[in-house]
């Protein structure tokens, strides 16, 4: 995977969707004020990697209300009709207490990574 050493600077590109608890986020909007780590997955095999930044990180940080994490799986707009389904698959695999920075988008992605500077 290429990525672009020139995405400093550049602002986060908005993603808005809904969390696995229900509440519509809006990202980066919903995370000002706070230390944010945002992990968006491309692909399901990205999970070990997202997870090798949010475990340390949340122990870190689990006490201070000044950090959070928001993790935003991406899936093909040809999913969303099965998305129900694939949501309730996460929410049982995913501690509750996390549901709520679990941001399913579902769409095309192709903007995000070309925003955030991402290459295959």
């Amino acid at each position: 995977m290429k990525i672009d050493k020139n995405i400093i600077g550049r602002p986060f590109p908005e993603v808005t969707s809904k969390s696995l608890a229900g509440r519509v986020v809006s990202l980066p909007g919903t995370a000002v004020g706070k230390v944010t780590l945002i992990c968006i997955a491309f692909k399901r095999s990205s999970q070990s990697m997202i997870d090798s930044w949010v475990q340390p990180f949340e122990r870190e940080f689990e006490n201070d209300s000044r950090f959070t994490v928001y993790e935003i799986p991406t899936i093909n707009s040809s999913w969303k009709v099965l998305s129900w389904m694939i949501d309730s698959g996460m929410k049982r695999g995913i501690s509750i207490e996390k549901h709520d920075n679990m941001v399913t988008f579902y769409g095309d992605y192709s903007n995000y990574k070309e925003d955030l500077g991402i290459g295959t």
